[in-house]
């Protein structure tokens, strides 16, 4: 299987924060060649554990999270539409898009609904609607829904991921699952080397809600680094002046700052020169939105590192990435893991 093609199988498995057991079961599948053993936990986080063979050997953590942004079903009107609520969603997006409902007998598909233009007020077709106002149609009787559609089940978006010319991918949940897949790339780039650390590779949960599957995973594993890998915002055309962006093919994204700590971060970008691997920095004086922030302080501490993807349109289900980056940011890391050694004084 390709670098693509796993982008592919993993970003279109649905796997809401949450409820992400579905995808991590195909995440388990992905990893387990690349190591000596995986684990998913009750958390539905996936583990692969890759030893050096060598005693007193450090541990170096890479995390990627595998949920995603999506929905929740709150309600179910007399009319049989759901009523629901957005994780993580733009609401804008929404009107007149194909939403997947999870249900216990399996999935079904639904609109959201969209007032045709002939019936709005004037003005009305200029404005955001709240996620209150809408509904999800699934062409059922409100009997036969309340039957398959319980209150709580989650819901997905429908998209598939497709190739864009440039050599991009476009598709859901590229936030963050494109990043594991960083880590499959690196794991097959680090095959039959030798290396000085033990490896933990996390797929980890819950992030868009508050970063508890990595949290959970630290205290278990007690890491000496930890380094969390996640998206970043690439330049689009109506970026402002001054907006914090990255470049779709400028290569991964370290971040320097409290939350990647400066000395390993530094480290980071040498390894990145003296292997001719194209990156770009940027700076956080503190929170880093990612699960760096939920590592860092578990226990007695772990330093930790940020690592990013360039991505356009986050958090909707048209995501972007180049490949390139991908590879990249899979080169680095298997650079960092190669690298590690008794100079790093973790």
């Amino acid at each position: 299987m390709t670098l693509k093609e796993k982008i592919t199988t993993l970003c279109n498995a649905q796997g809401v924060s949450g409820d992400e057991f579905a995808v991590a079961e195909k995440a388990a599948e992905l990893l387990a060649p690349y190591v000596d053993r995986v684990e998913v936990d009750k958390f539905g986080n996936v583990s692969g554990y890759k030893s050096c063979g060598k005693p007193g050997a450090k541990k170096l953590m890479l995390d990627a999270h595998i949920d995603e942004i999506g929905f929740l079903v709150t309600g179910i009107t007399e009319e049989g539409f759901l009523r629901f609520m957005g994780i993580g969603v733009d609401q804008r997006m929404l009107p007149g898009g194909t939403l997947s409902v999870m249900t216990k007998t399996g999935n079904i598909l639904g609109v959201v609904g969209a007032l045709p233009p002939h019936l709005q007020a004037p003005g009305d077709n200029a404005k955001s609607l709240p996620i209150e106002n809408l509904y999800v149609d699934v062409g059922m009787p409100v009997e036969e829904v309340r039957k398959k559609v319980r209150i709580g089940d989650y819901m997905t978006f429908t998209s598939q991921a497709f190739d864009l010319l440039g050599d991009q991918i476009c598709g859901k949940s590229f936030d963050d699952r494109a990043c594991f897949c960083c880590l499959l790339h690196a794991l097959e780039l680090l095959k039959d080397k030798e290396l000085n650390v033990d490896l933990i590779i996390i797929g980890t949960t819950k992030e868009e809600i508050g970063g508890h599957g990595a949290s959970y995973r630290t205290y278990c594993d007690r890491p000496d680094l930890a380094v969390a890998i996640d998206v970043c915002h690439a330049r689009t055309d109506d970026n402002l002046p001054g907006d914090r962006v990255s470049d779709l093919g400028g290569g991964p994204v370290i971040t320097v700052g409290t939350n990647s700590v400066p000395r390993y971060a530094r480290k980071l970008m040498e390894i990145a020169r003296a292997k001719n691997i194209p990156y770009q920095v940027s700076a956080a004086p503190s929170r880093t939105g990612t699960n760096a922030w939920s590592m860092q302080i578990i226990e007695e501490g772990c330093p930790t590192l940020v690592a990013s993807l360039p991505l356009k349109y986050m958090h909707s289900p048209v995501e972007v990435i180049k490949m390139s980056d991908v590879e990249n940011v899979g080169r680095l890391l298997a650079e960092l893991a190669m690298d590690i050694d008794g100079r790093w004084s973790l």
